[in-house]
């Protein structure tokens, strides 16, 4: 991924784990951004987000949280035109507070940590924090400066975080909390001893099991309606979906990505699976948000279960969800009328409907 970086640094504390102090060592400098070495690791780092390898946990600040140090502070800086002092100020209270978490946890270890505030290739501001080991590809001398970046791999990673600043100010505080994530997570491992470094952020981890349901089914829709190829197996897709959450939801287990993918692969002909390869990472990451596994809300999958109307003359199969008795319901029952009026037809169905009533 091409980035613009603002402002970086690169602070560090030592630690061993079983230890209950931990040696800081913060740079009252930020990073030379002309330098190579600095661009390619920043953007190594960027770049993990939303990989097979790192699937992203999504989240946002806890709003208990709010008067937090870091979420506190980060709002004021957000919110304002930031400078190097701004940022390496920020980037302190980060270290800071992690490093005060993980002497409270004798398994943590010390590290390295990047903070970087960069600009996407499509003017979207960003926020990362990382939590990087010193081996083989990462070189970074005295003065804690990248030198010679080879390659970033998830070997060289502890923890990170990555702040969509724009989405944290267009009003999440509006929003009902739980369908707002603005920020994402990915790490090595999903162990506890690395959980102080999202409490150190301030931050809630995780969508509920009813917002990542609705998410799926929208995601899923969406690129089956965006790609003529797969536009026709959108319904198929839909059933198959609906299908598989419901063997989840009765065997208690999650659903995930992979499977997800797997499901689709068998809705499609074998010659269109190539234009799903990539379907799990596009899921998971930025643009729906997909908790990369989760369980099943039942209530949502029910809605979008099927309804058979069969009288021998009349079949009708819908979305339990699209029936209803108020005016604006797709399916509208009249039930003292004994009627069922379709609404909101597209241009497809009325043009089919009218070539019928011609005889055509």
């Amino acid at each position: 991924m091409t980035i613009r970086l603002n402002h970086s640094v690169i602070h560090g504390f030592a630690k061993h784990a079983g230890q209950r102090t931990a040696q800081l060592i913060k740079k009252d400098q930020p990073l030379d951004n002309t330098l190579p070495a600095v661009l390619s690791l920043v953007e190594g780092m960027v770049d993990l987000f939303g990989k097979r390898e790192s699937r992203q946990v999504w989240g946002r600040f806890m709003p208990s949280h709010a008067q937090a140090c870091f979420p506190l502070r980060f709002a004021g800086y957000a919110a304002a035109a930031p400078g190097a002092e701004d940022f390496l100020a920020l980037s302190c209270v980060i270290v800071d507070e992690i490093a005060r978490l993980a002497i409270e946890r004798q398994a943590a270890t010390g590290g390295h940590i990047l903070c970087a505030d960069y600009v996407t290739s499509d003017r979207q501001p960003r926020f990362i924090v990382a939590m990087i080991k010193q081996r083989s590809g990462l070189l970074l001398n005295n003065e804690l400066v990248p030198q010679n970046i080879t390659e970033i791999d998830m070997s060289k990673l502890h923890q990170a975080a990555l702040i969509r600043v724009d989405e944290f100010l267009a009003g999440a505080a509006q929003v009902p909390a739980d369908d707002v994530d603005y920020l994402s997570f990915v790490a090595k491992a999903a162990d506890g001893s690395s959980a102080y470094f999202k409490t150190a952020l301030g931050c809630a981890v995780g969508v509920s099991p009813g917002t990542a349901t609705m998410r799926l089914y929208k995601a899923v829709d969406v690129l089956f309606f965006e790609n003529a190829a797969l536009n026709p197996y959108r319904r198929g897709a839909k059933e198959s979906l609906t299908q598989y959450m419901s063997q989840q939801l009765a065997a208690r287990a999650q659903v995930t990505m992979d499977e997800v993918k797997a499901v689709l692969d068998r809705v499609v002909p074998r010659h269109l699976c190539p234009q799903l390869q990539d379907v799990a990472q596009v899921l998971n990451g930025e643009r729906f948000k997909v908790p990369g596994s989760f369980h099943v809300k039942e209530s949502v999958v029910k809605n979008h279960s099927k309804v058979t109307l069969d009288n021998g003359r009349i079949c009708l199969k819908f979305d339990r969800a699209m029936l209803g008795q108020q005016p604006q319901s797709e399916l509208l029952f009249d039930e003292p009328a004994r009627k069922l009026v379709i609404q909101n037809l597209n241009d497809d169905m009325i043009a089919k409907l009218r070539n019928t009533l011609e005889g055509r």
